[in-house]
């Protein structure tokens, strides 16, 4: 994914990219800095869906970053993705007052 303006709103590919290039750009200390992508919205947002896109995504330029096979790749998704319900528990998750 490139972007082309960044005057459009934003885009689940454009995010997780932004997020992608921002872990490897070293800092002037020459250390990297972790990333986070928070989805919010209301039930039926399609919060789960976004941050599956994003993980497959993200599964995806790693490995054809690190310029693995095509199973290795698929292999990597599948980790990345297998997260998802673990993930989705925290965000289930419910404040007791």
């Amino acid at each position: 994914y490139t972007s082309q303006d960044d005057d459009l709103p934003p885009h689940l590919f454009a995010v997780a990219d932004r997020a992608f290039k921002a872990l490897l750009t070293p800092t002037e200390h020459g250390k990297t800095v972790n990333q986070s992508v928070i989805i919010s919205g209301e039930s039926g947002a399609g919060k789960t869906e976004a941050t599956k896109i994003i993980m497959q995504y993200l599964a995806r330029i790693t490995a054809s970053k690190a310029d693995r096979a095509a199973e290795s790749m698929g292999q990597i998704e599948h980790k990345v993705l297998s997260t998802n319900p673990l993930l989705e528990a925290f965000g289930n998750a419910r404040t007791v007052r």
